[in-house]
């Protein structure tokens, strides 16, 4: 699911601003544009500082027709007579802008009101030789609304966006706000495991499994390939991690490789897997979450109706899960 910031700003905001590192080669180059809250108080490093700044390097022109962004580069277009016009510049640009972040209050826990597991991981059956980016975004709704910047995505360039900014030398980027923020808690704990032995394509049933609070995983499965909270996380920052994704969102993600698992000789690497992401800290004589007090819930969220998986959401244990089937390298997806 793709969300969106909803509420105009018409006054300006003292911001918390976030460094963030995300994987891959963009490191370091996303800011964030949509709120985060932190209801233990930490789970991403932060700092003060200002909420924009100058924005540098090519960028985009964008109006309004009717409903509808339009987006295009100065060389091929320009701004039709009487519009109100402005920028986009990519996320991958000079400058840089942060929304707002929230620190959770110690005894008044935060609720997430919605999971939304990535679309790729919901709509793709994915091979045992394929490379997965597992990515989990928690959205609470807010009291107060929090500063926040506008990004859309740039036509004809593939998973680009921009943050929209003024027409003007120098541009900056322009301020709303938003009613929604994601939510960061070092709690966070991801357990990928096998559910059944075999390649079958039928899905087992949720009966032959248990949820075990202590180890952290379900009891039951075929092999445990994954088993790691985001407090746990070392120095070599490899694992699950926190992160800010190309739409300047915090979210939660890992990169998961199955053709790279050891697994038991009679387990096969197709079939199916369930992945959970459970909060330490949630149940006493549990996994505790370090030396933090848990201040999340996901027992009242909702998840996105994907297909052909659907997440679901156990309020019993504070968790959520997704099973999905990862078919052999040239073999055809569960019928």
């Amino acid at each position: 699911m793709k969300r969106g910031v909803v509420i105009r700003a018409t006054r300006s905001c003292a911001l918390v601003g976030l460094v963030l590192c995300p994987m891959g080669a963009r490191a370091g180059a996303s800011s964030l544009s949509f709120p985060v809250v932190l209801p233990e108080g930490r789970g991403l490093p932060t700092r003060m500082g200002p909420g924009s700044s100058s924005l540098e390097g090519p960028w985009w022109y964008g109006w309004l027709e009717g409903q509808e962004p339009v987006l295009c580069p100065p060389s091929s277009c320009s701004p039709p007579p009487g519009v109100d016009a402005w920028r986009v510049y990519p996320q991958t640009n000079p400058g840089h802008w942060r929304a707002g972040v929230s620190l959770g209050t110690p005894g008044q826990p935060v609720s997430v009101s919605e999971v939304d597991w990535s679309d790729t991981l919901e709509n793709t059956t994915w091979s045992t030789a394929s490379r997965v980016r597992v990515e989990t975004t928690l959205y609470t709704v807010l009291d107060e609304p929090l500063p926040a910047y506008e990004m859309l995505h740039l036509p004809e360039v593939v998973g680009e966006w921009g943050v929209r900014a003024t027409n003007e030398e120098p541009s900056r980027p322009l301020l709303i706000e938003s009613g929604e923020a994601t939510v960061i808690t070092p709690c966070a704990r991801l357990t990928v495991q096998k559910l059944a032995a075999s390649a079958e394509g039928t899905r087992p049933r949720d009966e032959a499994f248990r949820w075990n609070a202590v180890a952290g995983e379900w009891t039951g499965t075929a092999a445990t390939l994954v088993n790691q909270s985001l407090w746990e996380q070392g120095a070599e920052g490899k694992g699950l991690s926190a992160g800010v994704d190309a739409r300047g969102k915090a979210l939660l993600r890992y990169d998961w490789e199955p053709g790279r698992a050891v697994l038991p000789p009679h387990v096969s690497a197709a079939g199916w897997y369930r992945l959970t992401l459970s909060l330490d800290g949630s149940v006493a004589g549990g996994k505790r979450c370090g030396s933090t007090v848990l201040n999340t819930s996901v027992t009242e969220a909702e998840v996105e109706a994907g297909a052909p998986y659907r997440a679901v959401i156990d309020a019993v244990w504070n968790l959520t899960y997704l099973d999905v089937y990862l078919r052999q390298e040239d073999g055809p997806p569960p019928s």
